[in-house]
C-alpha cells in the first residue's frame, strides 16, 4: 500500500526537530481500515504505548514509554513499515 500521506515531515524551525509524518488520528484509522489491529494508549503514567498485531494471533509488537503522541505514532508507522505493512512514497 502507498500513501502520499507517509512522506518525510517537515522541520519545526521553532525546534529544529522533524515533524512527524502523519499524526496518530489518520494512521490508527489507515490501519483499521486495511485491517491491521493497532493501538496507541496512555494508560501509563510513564507516557504513551503503541502496539501492532494480535498477539493472540500472529506477530505483535509493543513498544512503550513514548514522551508523545508524536513519538509513539512515528514508531507505529516505522514498525508497520519495518513489516511491509506498509509502503512509503517519496520518503
Amino acid at each position: 500500500m502507498t500513501s502520499r500521506d507517509f512522506v518525510k515531515g517537515t522541520q519545526d524551525h521553532a525546534t529544529d526537530r522533524q515533524t512527524a509524518r502523519i499524526s496518530a488520528g489518520p494512521l490508527l484509522m489507515m490501519l483499521r481500515r486495511h485491517r491491521i489491529p493497532c493501538s496507541i494508549d496512555s494508560l501509563s503514567p510513564n507516557g504513551w504505548t503503541a502496539r501492532l498485531g494480535d498477539p493472540s494471533n500472529g506477530l505483535y509488537s509493543q513498544q512503550g514509554y513514548f514522551r508523545t503522541l508524536d513519538a509513539a505514532a512515528e514508531w507505529l508507522l516505522e514498525e508497520a513499515e519495518r513489516r511491509g505493512l506498509v509502503a512509503v512514497n517519496g520518503g
